[in-house]
């Protein structure tokens, strides 16, 4: 309690010397929390009102709940999703499958990016998700609702969510080794010192590669860990990296930083193309 008195003071100490106000009837409290754990009984008020307890807060489009676990962001924006799969099933009988892809890009794909790196992670969460997805591309194709949906990804040239999230990630990790991420990021991600040139691993476990222009993988004392954006965007890179050493090797022996040396646009249609070779 006498933390959050001394948080509640510096707070209202920044907001005077910034002339900032608040309106009291518009604001909420939100206690960000883990499971099971109890939300502590204090009475906060603001300007002699008593705030409100909100179970989850809309910031910049995207639904932050109490977990943190986006589960109230990935339903809303599910149920946006249907409508967009409604509207795919009406017009595709009217307009050309080049329309309804322009169709799909602004009303299904526009939804399924903002923000992924944040709610889109953990496959368990998304898995409705992908499921709309899928419907998505079936419509589209004028496919059976049972359809096999890899070559109807490939042939309309579009990447699945969980390809999405990922892409997101490697870009992310390739401006935070390039320095354009905020200063933040400085020392997010440290390149491994090897001298090996071939694809090796660390040990008989590892799936990684131990290439030149790798990343180390963080350590973490629990499971929990390896949801982290940090481990998931090292392991996503290496994973790339190895990939592409293997499909590229004369970029890979003249240059081992070839990879982080590509140019953003470059490499976005790379790994777009890297994503839709997986679909044969």
């Amino acid at each position: 309690m006498r933390h959050l008195n001394k948080d509640l003071k510096s707070l209202n100490h920044w907001l005077l010397a910034n002339k900032i106000s608040l309106n009291s009837t518009k604001t909420e409290i939100i206690y960000f929390r883990k499971r099971n754990t109890k939300i502590p009984n204090f009475k906060i008020k603001l300007n002699g009102i008593k705030l409100t307890r909100s179970l989850d807060v809309k910031y910049v489009g995207v639904i932050f709940d109490e977990y943190l676990d986006f589960s109230s962001h990935i339903e809303t924006m599910n149920a946006k999703l249907k409508r967009a799969n409604n509207l795919i099933a009406i017009s595709r009988h009217y307009i050309c499958r080049n329309l309804m892809v322009q169709v799909y890009y602004d009303q299904f794909h526009s939804r399924i990016t903002y923000g992924c790196q944040l709610w889109g992670q953990n496959e368990n969460q998304i898995k409705k998700t992908i499921v709309l997805q899928n419907k998505a591309v079936r419509l589209i194709t004028f496919s059976d609702h049972l359809a096999y949906t890899n070559p109807l990804f490939r042939e309309l040239n579009i990447l699945k969510l969980s390809d999405i999230v990922t892409m997101h990630n490697i870009i992310f990790t390739h401006n935070t080794l390039n320095n354009k991420s905020p200063a933040l990021f400085n020392k997010y991600f440290i390149v491994k010192s090897t001298n090996h040139r071939h694809p090796t691993t660390n040990n008989p476990d590892s799936t990684y590669s131990n290439l030149k222009g790798s990343l180390e993988m963080p350590k973490y004392s629990s499971k929990s860990g390896e949801l982290s954006i940090r481990y998931i965007c090292s392991s996503s890179w290496n994973l790339l990296l190895r990939d592409l050493s293997i499909k590229y090797p004369n970029k890979y022996i003249s240059n081992d930083n070839w990879l982080k040396s590509t140019s953003s646009n470059v490499l976005k249609k790379l790994l777009k193309e890297y994503f839709l070779d997986k679909y044969t």
